[in-house]
């Protein structure tokens, strides 16, 4: 199998659907706009032009067979990248990015409060949207404006905080959701102690002797369950670790910085970080990087990678290293991209992290490098403003003379 011309091919058939829906994009503005020109010229009252825009959006809705909220979404965001990120634009149009990634940039710029906060995200989100996933569009997008507009989005995380509640929804065939707001943090927290819990539980049953045939959510489902129904707690001392990285000069105040979780990359407000850090629990690790944010390495001669090195490449690949795979760190596996037993080191260059699925491709020659992924790196790097390139004509000293 050439998996080359694959590759290329399904790149052909990507951007062939991305151009297509931005022309979709494109008509449905110019419909909206050259109609509402038409109404307003109308000699008509303000309700009867009103509602003739109204009938233009039903019209085009259900010609596109989406409903009249999807059309004004499409519109809103075309018009706004159009008018306010034309690079983003351009590369939509060119389908770099398709509608999806487009949409998904045009929400985030249009909850930016300052004009240098969006030339940042208009002339830095293409080029990442082209080469991740969705889900890591929106977390990055995500860091960079709690990078970008510190105080705004922590203004935005305290009153979201307020908001906290628990809602059961009953499915009426004997299941009902449980659906709890809490701020992120302790999600994650909840999150990591029924992972380890679920974990810890014997796969035997001690007094029937039957195998534990229970899915990993289905045995976290149960553990839920009983936390909130047994006034006793749990048979199990799990203590729930959350990991949480910070700049240095962001923790003691000298420059406004979120912190960011190793589960997801997903940006926690700095007062929270800083509270966090004052706990009696707290455990801190030094962690040195690069300017780019990247681990450096560190080398060990045994097979076995010890604790502090799991920890250090865990915290700079994130997830799983193939590209797209979201896969929590905590369920991926060390493997050695040379082989230990043909000289290939235990150290953090050799060394990455995969999930089962792919770390069982890669023993079996079916994951080829150009599958992975860059480690992730949380210290995000922006643009302000387009490269700006001079074409400079040189006229030697004796053609001047001349």
């Amino acid at each position: 199998m050439d998996l080359d011309a694959l590759r290329d091919s399904a790149d052909e058939v990507r951007r062939a659907r991305s151009v297509a829906e931005f022309e979709e994009w494109s008509f449905v503005l110019t419909q909206q706009e050259r109609r509402r020109a038409e109404i307003d010229r109308l000699d008509e009252t303000v309700l009867g032009k009103e509602l003739a825009r109204r009938e233009v959006t039903l019209a085009l809705a259900q010609a596109l067979h989406v409903s009249e909220q999807r059309l004004w979404v499409v519109t809103h965001r075309a018009r706004f990248l159009r008018d306010s990120a034309p690079a983003v634009w351009e590369a939509f149009r060119r389908g770099d990015i398709d509608a999806a990634r487009a949409g998904v940039i045009a929400e985030t710029g249009q909850r930016l409060q300052t004009s240098e906060a969006l030339r940042a995200v208009e002339h830095t989100a293409p080029g990442y949207a082209a080469t991740h996933t969705l889900a890591e569009l929106r977390a990055w997008l995500r860091r960079l404006r709690a990078r970008l507009e510190p105080a705004t989005v922590e203004g935005e995380a305290a009153r979201a905080v307020e908001e906290r509640r628990v809602h059961v929804e009953h499915n009426g065939d004997g299941t009902s959701w449980l659906n709890t707001l809490l701020p992120t943090g302790v999600a994650l927290a909840v999150q990591q102690r029924l992972r380890r819990a679920a974990k810890a539980l014997p796969s035997i049953d001690a007094a029937t002797g039957e195998r534990d045939r229970r899915t990993r959510d289905q045995k976290q489902a149960d553990l839920v369950a009983h936390w909130l129904t047994c006034s006793l707690g749990t048979e199990t001392d799990i203590r729930a670790e959350i990991a949480v990285s910070i700049a240095a000069t962001d923790l003691v105040g000298h420059t406004i910085g979120p912190g960011v979780t190793r589960d997801g990359g997903e940006p926690l407000p700095t007062a929270w970080v800083r509270e966090l850090a004052t706990s009696e629990h707290a455990v801190f690790r030094r962690l040195v990087t690069d300017p780019l944010g990247r681990v450096l390495d560190t080398s060990v001669l045994t097979y076995r990678p010890p604790q502090s090195l799991r920890d250090a490449l865990r915290w700079r690949d994130g997830t799983c290293r193939v590209a797209g795979c979201r896969a929590p760190v905590d369920q991926t596996d060390l493997d050695h991209q040379t082989a230990h037993h043909v000289g290939g080191p235990t150290s953090a260059d050799n060394l990455r992290c995969l999930c089962r699925r792919h770390h069982a491709m890669k023993s079996h020659d079916h994951l080829h490098e150009r599958h992975l992924d860059h480690p992730i790196r949380y210290v995000e790097r922006y643009l302000v403003r387009p490269v700006t390139t001079l074409t400079i004509d040189y006229v030697p000293d004796d053609a001047a003379g001349r």
